[in-house]
């Protein structure tokens, strides 16, 4: 694993920023050709900075012979000289190409390879299913807080269950069941008739069912991968009209998943295609993807899954970002994150080049606040502590675009990064507290609709005790090393340990005492002490 001292380790020098790579992953599967660039400086950074998607179907009609049709080998000879073309135009040499369950069922594989490596220069990897189902576990895991359970990664041709312990693959399977396979194999009529979604769910069934080791166990969840899967997920939030626009960590439930395909199923393509959220070029397969995620769910005895944004490229990427030389990883060890919200946290620090002492100080002082207020007084605990946390990290984030109005920039950025790692809710209430570290009434605006009851007086609990860390340290200096708090009743008296001139924090705090006390219900007295008093 690496940690968090590595990272660390890393940032202190800001000549790594120099040594930032790029690579091309590019995803050859059954329905869609996605290419991904990323940008990253080995252990320390990385984001994705281009995407191209295309519609190949290289799997349409290998249902019954399992060969790849000339017409979609030609899409796919033209897809692969784009992409070729893209990276040397963008300059990238390191390209990583797979494909996956068309390529690798088709008995013509070897007569398409070759076309592609003549045509485009691509030399393509045909991934087996295990390895196709680890890449997919290695996405979850990094970016996910999944610890027990089962990752279902559903592509067009094929999908993936993993058993998941302990943050370790240790069960793994591959089925031909993709969107695309089980629409040629069974749904013929459009709409598709009552006794074709029978057959279907029949066939469904019998294979899950055959997987003793597929069920529910206290403590497990449930993530789900695969383009076909995050379509039925955005469906529902556009029928929801939620609030955050992530499908990432965004949970959907059995029921809803239940909705949906019945619902699909009285629709013809044609209707598909006019539903609000819906991919026009996954309308026709929508059908099939949902009765699979249906029966899935069904099988397993999950209320609930996880919905995951990235897939099998971002675990090929974790692969080599997460790869190291040293001895800080046991043989063995999966690439995985020591811990996935941390590190998403940095991540997103370093992306936008923090002010990393300064962060760090106001983490000091935040968090040593917050643990002096008696608990008698707090709406908060444990998560909200980990929040606060990731907030202080955070709060100037936004001074990457501009510094003016830079808690409004920083709490866009967080809401949009997705921190992985993070709940819908916790996400909300770090932007909140981004936006609010400087000045104004903390209020939940349109984002209440993801959070819980009294977490608006959480809210204010927690900005007010970041916004006076923040001004603790208004000149960057450092001169208030840390705070003792006091409670007597309803009086506070807070101690400033200072080590040099302490005017600036004075005068900045004066102006934000009203947050506190409104907060706490406290009447708040600071006090300079000078270092060894």
């Amino acid at each position: 694993m690496v940690t968090l001292r590595q990272l660390r380790t890393l940032a202190e020098h800001s000549d790594v920023y120099r040594d930032s790579q790029r690579i091309a992953i590019i995803d050859m599967g059954s329905n869609s050709w996605r290419l991904i660039v990323a940008e990253y400086v080995p252990h320390l950074s990385f984001k994705v900075v281009d995407e191209v998607r295309e519609s190949v179907r290289i799997s349409e009609g290998m249902a019954e012979l399992n060969v790849m049709r000339p017409a979609a080998m030609d899409r796919a000879a033209r897809v692969a000289q784009i992409y070729a073309a893209f990276c040397e135009a963008v300059g990238i040499e390191n390209v990583v190409a797979v494909g996956t369950s068309a390529i690798r069922d088709a008995r013509n594989q070897k007569r398409f390879l070759e076309r592609i490596q003549r045509e485009s220069g691509i030399e393509v990897r045909v991934l087996s299913g295990e390895e196709e189902a680890y890449y997919g576990y290695l996405a979850a895991v990094n970016s996910t807080t999944f610890d027990s359970g089962f990752v279902v990664d559903l592509g067009g041709g094929s999908l993936q269950i993993c058993r998941v312990e302990d943050r370790k693959l240790v069960r793994a399977i591959s089925f031909p069941l993709g969107a695309v396979r089980v629409t040629e194999g069974f749904l013929h009529s459009d709409p598709a008739t009552a006794k074709e979604l029978q057959n279907l769910s029949s066939h469904l069934r019998e294979q899950f069912e055959a997987l003793d080791w597929f069920r529910q166990e206290p403590g497990m969840m449930m993530v789900g991968e695969g383009g076909t899967l995050r379509q039925i997920a955005r469906l529902q939030q556009k029928r929801a009209d939620y609030p955050l626009d992530i499908l990432h960590g965004y949970v959907m439930s059995y029921s809803h998943v239940s909705t949906i395909r019945d619902e699909l199923a009285e629709l013809t393509v044609g209707g598909r295609k006019k539903i609000v959220g819906m991919k026009t070029d996954r309308a026709d397969i929508s059908l099939g993807g949902a009765a699979v995620v249906y029966e899935v769910m069904r099988a397993s005895g999950f209320e609930e899954m996880v919905i995951c944004g990235q897939g099998l490229r971002e675990g090929l990427f974790y692969e080599r970002f997460l790869a190291t030389n040293g001895d800080s990883a046991q043989a063995g060890d999966p690439p995985v994150f020591d811990h996935v919200r941390r590190a998403s946290v940095l991540n997103l620090c370093h992306l936008y080049r923090f002010q990393e002492k300064h962060a760090e100080h106001i983490v000091r002082l935040t968090l040593s606040m917050f643990d002096q207020i008696p608990a008698n007084r707090h709406l908060c605990g444990a998560d909200e502590r980990e929040i606060l946390w990731a907030a202080s990290m955070l709060h100037d984030i936004g001074v990457s675009v501009d510094y003016h109005d830079h808690h409004k920039h920083g709490s866009y950025l967080v809401l949009n990064a997705g921190l992985p790692g993070y709940t819908h809710r916790e996400i909300a209430l770090i932007a909140l507290l981004v936006r609010y570290h400087r000045k104004g009434k903390p209020t939940t605006d349109e984002l209440d609709e993801l959070l819980e009851d009294r977490d608006d007086k959480r809210l204010v609990q927690m900005c007010a005790l970041l916004r006076l860390a923040e001004q603790l340290d208004r000149s960057r200096d450092g001169v208030v090393h840390d705070v003792r708090l006091a409670v007597n009743g309803n009086h506070a008296r807070m101690e400033l340990l200072v080590t040099g001139d302490e005017q600036v924090p004075l005068w900045a705090v004066e102006h934000h005492r009203e947050i506190f006390e409104q907060a706490f219900g406290f009447e708040l007295e600071v006090v300079p002490v000078p270092e060894g008093e």
